[in-house]
């Protein structure tokens, strides 16, 4: 588990048509590798399923909460558990080929969650 305050990041995310939540936290505190994830998100008391970006150079973390649409969360305090890794990180010479990027990526993400509520359903119907 991990997490922080939610700070104001360079706004791409956003640009791109997702915002994410940067992070303020201590790379210290961060004990997984680079690249992005399937997580949990834990924001105001809600879990939210989120691509989870944790880069090195530059250091930042931020999250893009899958179909979160409420208000505006700078400062809120947000914790995260990640479940897969479900791909690196590559340097992109457009903001075209980033957004393909981003969009593949989210796509992933909503397959891990996808396949842990069919196993769940398995398990639960085991003979």
């Amino acid at each position: 588990m991990l997490g922080g305050k939610i700070i104001r990041g360079d706004g791409i995310g956003r640009t791109l048509g997702y915002p994410t939540a940067n992070i303020n936290i201590d790379p210290e505190k961060v004990h997984f590798d680079a690249g992005v994830y399937a997580a949990r998100a834990t924001l105001l008391g809600t879990v939210y399923k989120a691509a989870l970006v944790i880069m090195q150079h530059p250091w930042k973390v931020e999250a893009h909460l899958l179909d979160y649409t409420g208000d505006d969360i700078y400062g809120q305090d947000i914790q995260f558990e990640p479940v897969q890794r479900v791909s690196t990180l590559e340097r992109y010479d457009t903001m075209d080929e980033l957004k393909r990027k981003i969009a593949k990526d989210i796509a992933l993400v909503r397959e891990v969650f996808e396949d842990q509520i069919e196993n769940i359903d398995r398990d639960d119907h085991a003979i």
